[in-house]
Parts: C-alpha cells; structure tokens; sequence
C-alpha cells in the first residue's frame, strides 16, 4: 500500500489525489523511467470475453488485466492449458514427421521403399500416442497452474496484496499467453529448420515404439534447434513476467515496483524448474 508523501496516509496503489489532504501525489518512479508500465486512465475498463482477454494481455496489457482483475474467470486459464497440450502434441508429431521408416511398397514382391513416419500405414501409432499426450499434458497444466497459483498468491499477500484466489488464478492463466505464442512458433521452428533423423526408424524392428528410444530421443533433445527453442521458451517466461507486472498490480492493488520484484521472484521460480526438468 502506497502512501501520500503529505500527509503520510495511505492511499490506493493508483491513486493520484490523496484522498484525506487532496494534494496530488507524484507519479511512482518506476512508472516515470518505464512508462509502458504506466497504468490505464480509465478506473472501469469494457468488460471483455475470453477471447479478447488471451489477445489483450498481449496487445495492451494494462486495460486487460483491470478488467480481469475486476471480473476474474477460470474459463480464460482451462482454455490456455488446453490450448498448450494441444500445441505440445503439435510439437510431437511435428518432430516425428522428420523421421522416414520402412514400409512394404509391393504386397507382391514385398518390396521395401521408405515414407514418412506419420504417413506410413503405421503411423496411426504415432498418432495416437500424440492423443494419449494431450491428455497427460492436460493434466500437468492444470497441476502447474494450481501449484504456480498457490505459490502467486502467497507471494502476493506476504507483499500486501488484497485479491482473492481466484485473481491470483486468473492472473497466472492469461499470462501464460507468451508461452502458446513461443510454442507456435517453435513448431515452425521445427517443421523448417529440423535435420531428418539421420537412421530409418524399422517398423519390423520396433516400429513407431522406436520413437520413444533413446537413439531418438537424443536426436531431438540435444539438437541445435531444440536447444534454441528452449532458449525461446525461456524468453517466453521472461514476458509472461513483464505481464505478470500488470496482473499483480490491478489485481492485486500493490505499487508497480512492488508487483516487478514479485513478477521477477515468480518468474525465477518457473525459468528454474524449466530448466531443472531439462
């Protein structure tokens, strides 16, 4: 909670007239040398659907996060996760696409040519591994986000924030708009810049089980592009922390300077476990 520096009372994190003196108080510093954190004019912001909010915290940040922290919602997070495993077994089948196997070309002469993995007439496997994914990857959304919640919101209030649970939830959700983002992106990176896999993947010694080998597996995880693509995840939640600046501050009626220093603890946290499960 700020405080007027006349009189000393407090005052509301965005006020601008001291509400016991009236005298105007100084815009916080950390708004003056950043004015992109500067917050929004309007007190009451147009209510938003899910839709407009996932793209507002993007495009303008302040407004979508007054509204959001004035009508939080739970439906705008569920639809991020389930965006993100979607988008993780995109990643999947975008990365089995860059290995050929071998398949039986002539049922007559059973003569053998190669294909595509996620083409072949055993690729259905590979498919419906991918579906399996989704669902797993659901569920390790939902955990992240109660988890990383639990861990906002305690952050929040030992800084005097004054908003409820489910703020703090809705806040983490839409700043993970970022990460959906850099994920889009990185399947591109791979359908693109991603050698082949440089064996053929034997259907009649393993099939599209081999996918999930070490040989493979290390291919793909110790490659340049995968490694550039974890350099841009990270930088994803290097956004999501900057959004987190705004999240915190209307939500959660803290000083902007306050809600940096909170964002920057939260975003070590998850770019420490990112890495730590790498």
């Amino acid at each position: 909670m700020r405080r007027c520096e006349f009189c000393d009372s407090p005052v509301p994190a965005d006020a601008t007239i001291c509400p016991v003196c009236k005298e105007t108080i100084a815009e916080e510093t950390l708004e003056r040398i950043l004015p992109i954190l500067k917050r929004p004019e309007s007190p009451e912001v147009k209510f938003m659907g899910t839709r407009e909010r996932m793209w507002g915290v993007i495009r303008k940040p302040g407004a979508t996060y007054r509204d959001i922290g004035q009508r939080p919602d739970g439906a705008g997070p569920f639809v991020i996760i389930l965006i993100n495993a979607l988008i993780v077994a995109g990643l999947f089948l975008s990365l089995s696409s860059k290995v050929t196997t071998n398949v039986i070309v002539n049922t007559t002469t059973f003569e053998i040519g190669q294909t595509n993995l996620l083409t072949s007439p055993q690729g259905g496997m590979v498919w419906i591994v991918a579906l399996v994914g989704i669902m797993s990857n659901l569920m390790v959304g939902l955990i992240y986000l109660l988890v990383g919640t639990i861990f906002a919101h305690f952050a929040f209030k030992i800084t005097g924030g004054t908003g409820g649970k489910m703020k703090t939830l809705s806040i983490v959700g839409y700043s993970m708009m970022p990460v959906i983002l850099v994920r889009l992106v990185a399947i591109l990176v791979i359908l693109i810049g991603m050698p082949a896999y440089p064996d053929i993947v034997d259907f009649f010694d393993g099939g599209a089980l081999a996918l999930i080998t070490p040989a493979v597996i290390n291919w793909a995880y110790t490659s340049g592009i995968w490694f550039a693509i974890d350099v841009m995840t990270t930088g994803a939640f290097l956004w999501t922390g900057y959004l987190l600046i705004f999240g915190i501050r209307e939500a959660h009626d803290t000083s902007t300077l306050w809600a940096a220093l909170v964002a920057i603890a939260c975003v070590i946290v998850l770019v420490w476990t990112f890495w730590q499960v790498h």
